[in-house]
């Protein structure tokens, strides 16, 4: 092994070749454990097209997680197939403060709100009625996304600037999420995540591993 390899499909601790392969593979196709390339296969990549654990590029596919315009992964962002289920993390419940209070002025914090209405026009209330809460670009969008997940319920921390009350941050209520279902789409994700997961250990075992060298 080079400690440094030029040369195509020579194996170095860093490889730098239009076809490179090494611990740390930098070329046109790259394969290794660290991968940057158009075509890349390793551990962690990033590739026009890629195939790795982790990593991104415009296309491919990351076990645990990948970012890509179009891919798959076990997590994943952008236009990324999640095969892996999100589960709902354990949250504590925070002390509330009366909304009365936040609207007098005298404290601040978490209250207990109903989500009220749908989409863009989703809005904070209480007892089926809107409340006059201006929210912050970032908790307006948590907000929206809430209601997607179909929670009803949400804390909204709130406080007084002036006349008007602003809420800038949004906390699930524990325990409000549709508990977890395994049915039979849980059952066909399972299947093409262990079948990625295979399908990458027998590439990284053909292409990367330097079996001569052992």
């Amino acid at each position: 092994m080079q400690l440094i390899s030029t040369n195509n499909n020579e194996f170095g601790f860093i490889a730098i070749a239009q076809e490179a392969w090494g611990v740390i593979a930098i070329g046109q196709a790259a394969r290794g454990v660290f991968v940057l390339g158009q075509v890349a296969i390793g551990f962690v990549g990033l590739g026009q097209a890629a195939f790795v654990v982790f990593g991104a590029g415009q296309v491919g596919a990351g076990v645990m997680g990948f970012t890509a315009m179009l891919g798959v992964g076990g997590r994943g962002y952008g236009g990324v197939l999640r095969l892996l289920p999100g589960f709902d993390p354990p949250r504590k419940r925070p002390v509330e403060v009366p909304y009365e209070d936040v609207v007098a002025g005298r404290a601040s914090g978490p209250v207990r709100l109903d989500v009220l209405g749908q989409g863009t026009g989703v809005r904070l209330g209480r007892d089926g009625h809107a409340l006059p809460i201006k929210l912050t670009p970032k908790a307006a969008g948590a907000l929206v996304r809430t209601n997607r997940n179909d929670l009803k319920e949400v804390y909204a921390v709130l406080k007084k600037r002036g006349n008007v009350l602003v809420g800038d941050r949004l906390i699930e209520v524990p325990g409000s999420r549709k508990a977890f279902k395994y049915d039979g789409f849980f059952a066909l994700r399972m299947v093409a995540f262990v079948g990625l997961a295979i399908a990458w250990c027998m590439a990284f075992a053909a292409s990367v591993v330097p079996w001569d060298l052992m």
